[in-house]
């Protein structure tokens, strides 16, 4: 009861935090001549629209504030996260021809050109952040580009045709959802565990990006008939391809694996004082399968 209360508290202070960060980005893209035309789709949502659509990024906050985090740098860390999110998006919609995200332009109806330019104002942006939280340094930057190049090195390896054979689970965990997985949702954290040199923030890194193992994994499961279709490397189509067990066997197999992998990410959080258990975990986790269509199985979980 006593750590539903807390992560409760954290949670709502990290709505109000990245409310004030959205604010904030709002004012900023006020300073271009074409602000008109952008759309910004963040505006007036309460807490429970947010945690449902913003779930992660507020974990993220909370494990900032846990970690006693000066507010203001953390409201600079939000921005930032903000700006990646859409930059990951961006760099989707270009390859999908899509129009998702947070920041639009109204006035450009090309897809490839709107979302080149929302992301050269993400990267704008971000970047002056993270200058502004590291006195002139660029590090912080380069860590971060980095990191992106990485996961867009494991996205390239996801493509079918390269392989004479189809990839077995321990190359795909390792050289794709490593990258695409791991590192994507850990890449939020890049900047604070450059600037803020926090010895516990980086224990809370490795349980984020064990989580994201597991949130890559269970899209594999979610999208293995769009992924096929589209000629993607799948963690569940590999899993089904080598194994002699009934198919119904392997998918709930799977999940157990994946439901276990999250387990251990929440398990580092909450070995490192952060206010979470495996109650708690498993609440998340069927929220996830739940938004995900995977409701059928949520009873693996219990």
């Amino acid at each position: 009861m006593k750590n539903h209360i807390l992560l409760g508290k954290l949670l709502m202070n990290a709505f109000k935090i990245l409310g004030k960060a959205q604010n904030e980005i709002e004012s900023d893209l006020k300073n271009f001549k074409f602000t008109k035309e952008l759309e910004i789709d963040f505006k007036n949502i309460n807490f429970k629209e947010s945690f449902k659509k913003n779930f992660f990024t507020l974990l993220i906050i909370s494990i900032l504030l846990e970690s006693k985090v000066s507010k203001k740098h953390i409201v600079s860390y939000s921005k930032i996260i903000t700006y990646l999110r859409q930059i990951v998006t961006s760099t989707d919609n270009m390859i999908d021809n899509e129009d998702k995200g947070l920041i639009f332009i109204k006035s450009l109806k090309n897809k490839m050109v709107s979302n080149s330019l929302i992301m050269l104002i993400c990267q704008n942006f971000l970047t002056k952040e993270c200058l502004e939280l590291n006195e002139g340094k660029d590090i912080a930057v380069k860590k971060i580009f980095d990191k992106i190049y990485l996961i867009a090195m494991s996205e390239s390896l996801r493509d079918k045709s390269q392989y004479l054979e189809y990839p077995n689970e321990k190359y795909i965990l390792e050289k794709i959802h490593s990258g695409i997985g791991g590192e994507l949702l850990k890449i939020s954290l890049e900047a604070p565990l450059v600037i803020e040199e926090n010895s516990k923030l980086r224990e809370y890194s490795n349980g984020i990006f064990e989580i994201g193992m597991a949130l890559q994994a269970l899209d594999d499961f979610f999208d293995i008939e769009e992924d096929e279709e589209s000629g993607k490397i799948n963690l569940l189509r590999s899993a089904l391809l080598y194994s002699e067990k009934d198919e119904e066997v392997v998918r709930e197999e799977y999940l157990k694996k994946v439901s276990e992998n999250a387990y251990n990410g929440f398990k580092i959080l909450e070995d490192n004082e952060f206010p979470i258990n495996k109650k708690e975990a498993k609440k998340v986790l069927k929220k996830l399968f739940e938004l995900r269509g995977l409701k059928e199985y949520v009873s693996i979980l219990d």
